[in-house]
């Protein structure tokens, strides 16, 4: 069964549009499965072809150019009075992706509408030599958010009363708050073992954890090694996991580079790998006075709870775990980036040391946000809100929604 993303409709109102649309994201995150969901989709009302350009033969139809390639799909039987949708798996395999895509588009947009997906924004950005501007429109599919997941677990009716927005947009009326006891079951499962669709949809907890060890060696260790020729693969895998351990934050390269015994500038450079292949994401501080906050240092956080868990070698299922506080903080991170890869997002920290997870700001104003289990507010919390002359503050946490004087709690599950 092909379960609903939340990307899905975002995708499906381009189709019309002329550029090719090109999918982007990690290993195992369901590309694939969305590509042809959107397929079945579509195919009563437009001719659709699909290649996978992992596998020799159909790499080879592509790369032998656009004519050649419109004449198989011709004989596949593509329609010559309507246009053919042609997904294209894995596209960064091609030797000059952004050649064919140009001339796709440039020449056969009114035949052909390209769906394509890649794994790897580094090789795309290598091989995108070309200006793309007017011929792709890129999305970024990430492994399941909360919502998603329960989808995958077949418990609709719970996803049903989340929200869709960020948590600004949300509605003040909390149909959640009758089920507190089963989102928390669910959000543990999911905050310890992640978002991973094979994850998710594996019934048996052995399972899970075998499927997670599978992805981590296979996919993502493997694959990002080889695809940039990482020649010492203790140290680089050194470093992941010490990135892991430091989720959620500050990143100190010099002490990274450090521990994992090689210099700054390969930490840097390995860093960049893995933001670029969708495994970690850094966040930025907000700041407008450069004598009281910090202005440089950047939090890391793994965009997957399950694959950090798993690099640190701990998978044990318990709320009273001593990282649960960083877990809580990954996971509405990764839910942000998820819901809007484009929101403009921060973390609040002064020379003193006094901490806002979260900062999301828009045209009308700031919103600091704090993640914790208590759901008690912080002197962080107020410090900045007196600072920025903001009159509300918000906390979000594993419990039901409430106001507490000008501070607003949300369930961990609204925003995850």
């Amino acid at each position: 069964m092909l379960y609903p993303r939340l990307l899905e409709r975002e995708i499906l109102r381009y189709l019309p549009e002329k550029e090719a649309l090109i999918i982007l994201g990690a290993r195992q995150v369901g590309k694939t499965s969305l590509m042809l969901r959107i397929k079945l989709k579509i195919e009563k009302e437009f001719p659709c072809f699909y290649l996978d350009l992992e596998k020799p033969q159909d790499l080879e139809r592509v790369e032998a150019g656009c004519e050649e390639f419109l004449q198989y799909l011709e004989i596949k039987g593509a329609s010559k009075g309507k246009r053919n949708v042609v997904f294209i798996d894995e596209i960064h395999y091609l030797s000059d992706p952004a050649k064919f895509i140009k001339l796709m588009v440039d020449h056969y947009s009114s035949r052909v509408k390209l769906v394509t997906s890649g794994s790897s924004s580094l090789e795309i950005k290598r091989k995108f030599k070309e200006s793309m501007v007017g011929r792709k429109f890129s999305f970024y599919l990430y492994p399941l958010n909360f919502h998603e997941f329960l989808i995958f677990n077949e418990r609709g009716d719970l996803a049903e009363l989340l929200p869709n927005g960020l948590f600004q947009d949300f509605p003040r009326e909390d149909k959640t708050r009758f089920f507190v006891e089963e989102y928390k079951r669910y959000f543990l499962e999911f905050l310890i073992l992640g978002g991973y669709p094979r994850v998710a949809l594996s019934k048996d907890i052995e399972l899970k954890r075998k499927v997670l060890e599978e992805i981590v060696t296979s996919y993502i260790l493997k694959d990002v090694r080889s695809l940039f020729q990482i020649e010492d693969i203790a140290k680089f895998n050194r470093l992941v996991k010490l990135l892991a351990i430091n989720s959620a934050n500050l990143l100190n390269v010099s002490s990274l580079s450090s521990a994992a015994g090689i210099s700054q500038y390969l930490a840097s450079q390995y860093i960049t790998v893995l933001e670029n292949t969708y495994l970690i994401e850094l966040l930025p501080p907000y700041f407008t006075n450069r004598k009281k906050e910090v202005v440089k240092a950047h939090k890391v956080y793994f965009l997957d709870s399950g694959l950090r868990n798993y690099l640190v070698g701990n998978l044990d299922f318990t709320e009273e775990r001593q990282d649960i506080g960083a877990l809580l903080e990954g996971a509405v991170f990764s839910g942000f980036k998820k819901r809007d890869g484009k929101a403009k997002l921060y973390f609040w920290r002064t020379q003193n040391k006094a901490e806002v997870d979260f900062v999301l700001e828009d045209a009308q104003r700031l919103y600091p946000l704090e993640v914790n289990k208590s759901g008690k507010p912080t002197r962080a919390l107020y410090a900045f809100m007196n600072y920025y002359k903001e009159d509300k503050g918000y906390i979000t946490y594993p419990g039901a929604f409430s106001e507490k004087g000008n501070i607003q709690l949300i369930p961990v599950w609204w925003v995850a």
